[in-house]
């Protein structure tokens, strides 16, 4: 049961990413510890005195969509933010366009 209500929560974050542009999950997935610092840190925060079970499916939740946003790395590619603008690297499926 834990893990289709985290299944429900990561379709919902699929669903709000699929309305972003793609430049901008570039850019999120380019700075990727940032995201997770924030995702697990508010997690954790957020659940910290409730049910272990809410804390279980949204720490769960959280995970997948990390895992996901890594794949979207790895397959399509990512921008960093450099000290000459942003830097565009590509992924296994796709070419930079310099």
């Amino acid at each position: 049961m834990i893990f289709i209500a985290a299944f429900i929560s990561f379709v919902s974050f699929m669903v709000l990413m699929m309305h972003m542009p793609g430049h901008m999950i570039r850019k999120l997935v380019g700075q990727m510890w940032i995201p997770d610092i924030l995702m697990h840190g508010t997690v954790l925060y957020l659940f910290f005195g409730t049910s272990t079970m809410g804390l279980i499916q949204a720490e769960a939740a959280a995970i997948m969509f990390s895992l996901w946003l890594r794949y979207y790395r790895w397959a399509y590619g990512s921008e960093k933010l450099t000290l000459r603008g942003w830097a565009r690297r590509s992924g296994r499926m796709t070419r930079a366009v310099v």
